[in-house]
């Protein structure tokens, strides 16, 4: 048998075994790492409070820890009082310096599917819309956006630590966070502060918060049921507060479903751990982990043309037909991904304040995918491919914070380091999987005297990250009710690749590049009344390249440059008991705008870069509490994305979106019923050049859709000496069975779109023990 890659030079053999070879095993080692931390951890937590009564040394004032919101879901409510602050769905503090939306645990517990992923519960909010196609959280959200920006151009941290994809900064909404595992969703729309951390913060930031444990023991066992045939089963442990001070809560949940599209069955494991441990009176650290292993069929047509949906229906997924690519058999995925940090809050001498969290997170996908007929072997068989993203990162975020008579000054940075194995490789199903070769010829390919590669892989290769950014800025209180904040950020990007077999071009490349951009920001906030404040933000924004811009041979001459925007917003927030309003304007010049388009006669990808665009809109939001523990609410935007050189609209932006509501929570009864509106959208054939408006030969516009939601709810608290509460909760999805087309692409004159599910429920009942 001819050796291994016996054409490639020694140092292409071994990177491109590398990916194949790592996906081979499920490695133990992140759980392993977990484990051990926590326990070292917790050996040191525990040596440290030996000694109760040891103090500070003389120079050190030991000042509280300024204890932040807890978020931690309580099963059922006493009588609590009621107002358009405590119901809102979504709401912005008088303090902000940018439009944000707050979506808080109670919103997420009593009225969002517990199935929810964090694109579904952040769909609520104005600017925000989300294509769930498999059912809600069921399946990865196919189209997030934010004010228009698609999901590789906005930022997702959890507990303030960025992460996401390593080629296109892109996320996978149900891949690490389940619903019963966040405990707020924030979205700031735009790119914040200098201390705004991300690789992509120009399109606004979707921060996700974790879970706090409760004071008291508690034990939450919950199991869920509903359309598709699916089963949730979460179960929750609070330890409540140790001697020590420490508190710990873990959850563990198990999702199967069948989704909503034909033989498209999923599953999921989930384990969450949060343990926080003061020490002293001044600094408290934090353990978490979170972790995910994930199967599900996937199916490959992801959008249907309007012949496809009338030929094999509006949920059709996959088949069961061995002889059909679009057989399960051949169509299914593997993921696996945990993230776990360590955190350190401390106060310290002379008015200073440090935040620090040291992570690593990591996506591991093994994908059967684009079947075909026809192997090397026999033109009847049936071939595919498996594709390996394995990424790994490790990285710090880290802050000063020193408070003074006049404001407050903080510097800090982030670092991470990602490593990223990705390979694509040619089998033949009906030989047992067989790498799909023809007889004779090297199993793993070969180059030509051109250096061309031939042979089974579409590409092999490792590509890394090194992402750096400082910043230091300083909240200045320039008059009683004023406070201005200039900042400024150094973004330092470099990225590597190894490839023996690059993707698109089959040669070899090793290179790197560096992107750098340092970054000014102004904000200012003015406190009208104790209840009304307006604010004002300039910034800019800055996104380096992506993956597939290397995919070519001399990524030296390529002349595509880092994404820039310039952001202009303004707004005003109003909050009382009864009345509950912020609303905005903002203006983005985007410069350097990316897009791929095909290289003609071929499907293989071309990169350009336009322009730029200009986005421009208006949002607002507002909650009335109508007394009986009843509030109305709504929100809105209006945005309009153009392209600079062809003054044609940015493809697959919504033109608006819209959510109004009403909402009922007292004497252990919740229920809502709201609607939200998804605006008109507009997709080009895939030779458009944003610059050139005679290139868009082919548009499709799909029109905007409303879905309503409905749930109901009721709990009652306990004094059995085993059962101290219970839960029974009812939720309906696209209550009016709606069925809504979302466009994706063009292909020639076709379009292609996303189906979305019809009518879904699902019936949940918790225990407090």
């Amino acid at each position: 048998m001819p050796s291994r890659f016996s054409a490639l030079p020694h140092r292409s053999r071994s990177l491109a075994l590398r990916p194949l070879i790592r996906s081979l095993r499920q490695s133990m080692a992140p759980l392993g790492w977990i484990f051990v931390t926590g326990l070292s951890l917790s050996g040191n937590v525990f040596a440290t409070d030996a000694a109760p009564n040891a103090t500070a040394p003389a120079d050190v004032t030991a000042l509280p820890v300024t204890p932040p919101k807890q978020l931690e879901e309580v099963e059922v409510r006493g009588n609590t009082s009621t107002s358009a602050l405590t119901q809102a769905p979504t709401q912005a503090d008088l303090t902000i310096t940018q439009p944000q939306s707050i979506i808080g645990l109670d919103w997420i517990s009593n009225h969002v599917s517990p199935t929810a992923d964090y694109a579904t519960i952040a769909a609520i909010a104005p600017g925000v819309t989300n294509v769930s196609p498999a059912g809600p959280g069921l399946g990865e959200s196919k189209q997030m956006t934010l004010r228009g920006f698609n999901d590789n151009s906005y930022n997702v941290t959890y507990d303030g630590i960025p992460f996401g994809d390593t080629n296109d900064f892109s996320h996978h909404t149900s891949s690490y966070f389940p619903a019963k595992m966040i405990g707020q969703v924030l979205i700031d729309r735009g790119p914040g502060n200098a201390s705004t951390i991300g690789e992509a913060t120009f399109g606004g930031t979707v921060a996700l918060s974790s879970k706090d444990a409760r004071d008291n023991f508690s034990f939450i066992p919950s199991q869920t049921y509903g359309s598709y045939g699916t089963s949730l089963t979460h179960l929750e442990l609070n330890s409540g507060t140790f001697d020590n001070g420490g508190k710990l809560i873990a959850s563990a949940q198990y999702l199967t479903t069948d989704t909503a599209k034909t033989d498209s069955e999923s599953s999921r494991k989930t384990g969450y751990v949060k343990y926080v441990q003061p020490i002293g009176d001044s600094t408290e650290i934090t353990f978490l982990s979170n972790y995910n292993y994930i199967r599900f069929n996937n199916p490959n047509l992801s959008s249907l043309t309007l012949q496809q949906i009338a030929t094999l229906g509006r949920n059709f997924g996959l088949n069961n037909d061995p002889k059909s690519t679009n057989c399960a058999c051949y169509n299914y995925q593997t993921k696996e991904t945990d993230l776990e940090y360590i955190g350190v809050h401390s106060r310290l001498p002379s008015d200073w304040e440090l935040d620090d969290k040291v992570y690593t997170y990591a996506y591991s996908n093994t994908s059967h995918e684009s079947p075909y007929v026809g192997t090397k072997t026999s033109p009847t068989d049936i071939g595919g491919y498996i594709k390996i993203n394995k990424y790994r990162a490790f990285g710090d975020t880290f802050e000063l914070t020193h408070t003074d008579d006049y404001g407050q000054f903080r510097t800090g940075g982030w670092y991470e380091f990602t490593s990223n194995d990705r390979s694509s490789i040619a089998i033949d199903y009906n030989r047992g999987g067989a790498i799909d070769v023809k007889p004779g010829q090297p199993i793993y390919g070969s180059f030509n005297a051109k250096g061309v590669y031939s042979g089974p892989f579409k590409y092999t290769m490792n590509d890394r990250m090194r992402t750096t950014q400082l910043y230091a800025e300083y909240e200045w209180h320039a008059a009683d009710k004023l406070t201005i904040t200039p900042g400024v950020k150094n973004v330092d990007f470099k990225r590597y690749i190894d490839a023996p077999i690059n993707q698109t071009t089959k040669t070899p490349l090793y290179y790197d590049q560096t992107s750098q951009k340092t970054l000014g920001f102004l904000t200012a906030n003015y406190l009208l009344r104790d209840d009304w404040s307006i604010y004002g933000t300039v910034a800019q924004g800055f996104l380096a390249p992506n993956l597939d811009e290397f995919y070519v041979s001399n990524p030296g001459q390529n002349k595509i440059k880092p994404e820039e925007t310039k952001n202009y917003q303004f707004g005003t927030v109003y909050k009382t008991d009864r009345f509950n309003a912020d609303a905005d304007v903002y203006f983005i010049n985007f410069q350097n705008y990316a897009f791929s388009t095909t290289i003609p006669g071929t499907t293989d990808p071309l990169n350009y870069e336009a322009k730029g665009a200009y986005i421009k809109g208006i949002e607002a939001e507002a909650t009335y509490y109508l007394g009986a523990g009843t509030s109305a609410f709504v929100n809105g935007s209006a945005q309009d994305a153009t392209f600079k050189g062809s003054k044609l609209d940015v493809p697959n932006v919504p033109d608006r979106t819209a959510a109004i509501g009403v909402l009922y929570e007292d004497q252990g009864f919740s229920a809502s019923l709201y609607d939200k509106f998804s605006g008109r959208q507009t997709a080009y054939n895939s030779t458009f050049n944003p610059d050139i408006a005679s290139t868009a030969t082919s548009t499709i516009h799909s029109g905007g859709f409303w879905q309503a939601a409905a749930s109901i709810g009721y709990g009652q608290n306990l004094n059995g000496p085993v059962f101290k509460s219970y839960k029974v909760r009812l939720e309906v999805d696209n209550l009016f069975a709606s069925q809504n087309l979302v466009i994706n692409s063009v292909s020639g004159n076709t379009g292609s779109y996303y189906v979305l599910p019809g009518r879904s429920w699902f019936a949940s009942v918790s225990f407090g023990l």
